[in-house]
């Protein structure tokens, strides 16, 4: 079974690939297509994001963090992706596309229609890099502790980014009230 949000039956499909990411991660990575473009994943990732960004700009009475939260959640999975990919070829000699890592991590979005929720939210993030590990692993075709160390190496580059903004704003993050 070829698994692939398919938006032309929405509710359906959506529901369904909802579902098999967040309950069968590993059938469901290992049945994805690799290839076919990137709008269906896109549309299933924006599809995520807006629900997580309007329920808990919701729960946080917070009209900037709706648009915040849109704007990143949309931006950021195309440079984690990058990251991805670059960890993967460049030190575990992995083959593989741009496509497939964007895929993994679109569909991985998933968890973001329940992570609004405060606090179970924190502990369903950490879900999200088990869904990124088995996801890579089967789109790449790594070994599962190849593709926890290319997450935890992307994530380390985001802290290292972000520890670097912090100081170069002087302690402030960008956008932050003085």
């Amino acid at each position: 079974m070829v698994n692939d949000f398919e938006p032309k039956q929405f509710l359906a499909s959506f529901f369904g690939t909802a579902k098999a990411v967040l309950l069968s991660p590993r059938p469901f990575y290992e049945g994805m297509k690799t290839q076919g473009g990137f709008g269906n994943p896109f549309v299933f990732l924006v599809c995520c994001i807006a629900v997580h960004s309007l329920l808990a700009g919701l729960v946080l009475n917070n009209a900037a963090f709706i648009a915040r939260n849109l704007v990143l959640g949309i931006a950021m999975p195309f440079v984690t992706s990058g990251l991805f990919l670059f960890f993967l070829i460049h030190f575990f000699k992995a083959s593989g596309t741009y496509e497939a890592a964007f895929r993994v991590n679109a569909y991985a979005g998933a968890i973001s229609l329940l992570s609004w929720v405060p606090v179970v939210g924190l502990i369903l993030e950490f879900y999200r890099i088990y869904l990124l590990v088995v996801g890579l692993s089967a789109a790449f075709s790594v070994k599962v502790s190849r593709s926890f160390l290319t997450v935890l190496m992307t994530l380390f580059t985001y802290m290292v980014l972000g520890a670097a903004i912090f100081h170069i704003t002087g302690g402030r993050w960008p956008g932050a009230p003085s």
